[in-house]
């Protein structure tokens, strides 16, 4: 699949898990970091309705992971490190999906007890 065919199946399989469909939101967003060791792929996902402040929503499907692995792959330029984060917007109204990689500050993208609400905040679809 190249690009946009698995961003396509991403947004497919995110409004398929419960953890994204069960609930109220008018936007959802889900950030997947890479890093090294045992921890090398991390998502966090939230979803957003109203205005009102983030609510996690992580997907658990395996399969989303996957997506993320070949969608790194299928983004690789040549001579250039893949990027470390990629933020997944959706908005619920239009049904668009904006992706957006990180390649220079991916830490931004980390998620600790301080910096949750932040995050969860930039990563709030427009």
């Amino acid at each position: 699949m190249d690009r946009n065919e698995l961003i396509a199946r991403l947004g497919q399989l995110l409004v398929a898990d419960p953890a994204v469909s069960d609930g109220r939101w008018d936007g959802y967003a889900l950030i997947a970091r890479y890093g090294d060791g045992a921890l090398a792929r991390r998502l966090s996902g939230f979803r957003y309705h109203d205005g009102a402040a983030a609510e996690a929503a992580t997907p658990r499907d395996p399969a989303i992971g996957e997506t993320f692995d070949a969608l790194r792959t299928a983004t690789l330029v040549p001579g250039k490190a893949p990027w470390d984060a990629c933020i997944l917007r959706i908005r619920r109204d239009t049904g668009k999906i904006k992706v957006d990689f990180e390649y220079d500050a991916p830490e931004q993208w980390d998620i600790t007890p301080d910096t949750l609400a932040a995050v969860a905040e930039r990563a709030r679809p427009a």
